[in-house]
């Protein structure tokens, strides 16, 4: 199963009477030659842990989820396999059902095993929202390459190759026309050739340029990295410019590099600027809301925002966990006051309360966009939640 908003809404949708088990596990590249990988050891004490938890608490659903744990063994041995395809999987599978569904990406995902009534999508939104597609314009003197990174793995979309017209091709070295018979004097014609083949070369990068800010904008791409040796990276720099994206410039020139080698070399400049975003989101936000503009924060203001339907983002600290309640009708509220509890409506507990407005969010196509701890302390003033509004 690839990963997209369907996926989500989908893993979202997906109950059972006895619960769904969610597993996540991630993995490096020298993980694979490690005899004892700390994902599998990680990943079996929290199953023992489960069990003994759902023994003590609820003995029938304890029993179920024991013997489905029992028919996983070769499932959860491949989730944990470190030379399986994927630095990240994810494994979802009804207690009673046995329904199964699984994603493997290229972005790794900390070791979790969550037993809940729907499945645990909180790792899911947040490779999304990191996995997100950018664009990788590789340019060389031969030529140059536009591809496209997301979720990990890198795919080609366009090559150009730089050819030098046949006018300028023709042209030779040698003496000036005004001294022919001192060679050394005036400017040669292999001074004047290699002229023309820079003008030619600009006009390339500026067609290229142009071609890349397109697929920018038909994509809403947020960044764009680039790949050149050191002259040609400064200058098509310059003519890229930075309209609304940022521009990432990578030391290497990945002129003959392979996708999956560059993809390799992507991650950590992409991840460079994460918190950038997040911040620059949040501030937004925080902003916006404080401001009386298009903007909402604290857990009862952005609930309702999502009741509406008017969220266009949800943010919320990565490691915010908070109990709310969930009426009825569908609606999440953080406790039952005001108009909820004027209205006769049930209303049930919900120790996962992000996972239900993160629900709420994807149901209304909201963007969701998880805030590491490092740069949430406007949300840390207003519940560890905030959230852009469309009006």
């Amino acid at each position: 199963m690839s990963l997209d908003d369907t996926t989500i809404r989908d893993l979202i949708d997906f109950t059972d009477e006895h619960g769904v088990l969610s597993f996540y596990a991630g993995h490096t590249p020298a993980q694979a030659a490690d005899p004892q990988p700390t994902a599998p050891i990680e990943i079996r004490n929290q199953l023992k842990a489960l069990r003994s938890e759902l023994a003590d608490r609820d003995g029938e659903t304890g029993k179920a989820v024991a013997a489905r744990l029992d028919e996983l063994g070769p499932d959860i041995d491949a989730l944990v396999d470190p030379k399986a395809h994927g630095r990240g999987r994810a494994l979802f599978v009804g207690v009673d059902s046995g329904r199964l569904e699984q994603v493997a990406l290229q972005i790794p995902f900390k070791e979790r095993v969550v037993h809940h009534e729907r499945a645990f999508v909180r790792p899911l939104v947040a490779a999304h929202d990191e996995g997100r597609a950018a664009g990788v314009l590789v340019v060389s003197r031969s030529g140059a390459r536009l591809l496209r990174w997301s979720l990990g793995e890198v795919t080609e979309l366009e090559t150009y190759t730089f050819e030098v017209s046949g006018d300028v091709s023709r042209q030779k070295s040698g003496p000036t026309p005004a001294q022919p018979q001192h060679p050394g004097q005036g400017t040669s014609h292999k001074e004047r050739f290699e002229e023309r083949i820079d003008e030619h070369r600009h006009r390339f990068l500026r067609q290229v340029a142009e071609e890349a800010t397109q697929r920018i904008k038909e994509h809403g791409w947020d960044r764009l990295v680039l790949s050149a040796p050191p002259k040609m990276r400064d200058e098509m720099g310059d003519i890229l410019g930075q309209d609304g994206y940022r521009l990432l410039t990578a030391e290497q020139a990945w002129e003959d590099a392979a996708p999956h080698e560059i993809a390799e070399a992507m991650w950590p400049l992409l991840r460079s600027v994460h918190l950038d975003r997040e911040r620059e989101l949040t501030e937004a936000a925080v902003s916006r809301a404080l401001g009386g503009q298009a903007g909402a924060v604290g857990l009862r203001n952005v609930c309702a925002a999502l009741n509406e339907g008017r969220v266009s983002r949800l943010l919320y600290r990565s490691d915010l966990e908070v109990e709310g309640v969930v009426s009825g009708q569908g609606t999440i509220h953080p406790r039952v006051e005001g108009h909820a509890a004027e209205a006769d409506l049930e209303f049930t507990r919900e120790p996962l309360f992000v996972e239900r407005m993160i629900e709420r969010a994807v149901a209304t196509d909201a963007q969701v966009t998880p805030v590491d701890p490092e740069v949430a302390a406007q949300l840390d003033e207003h519940d560890g939640v905030a959230a852009l509004l469309r009006w």
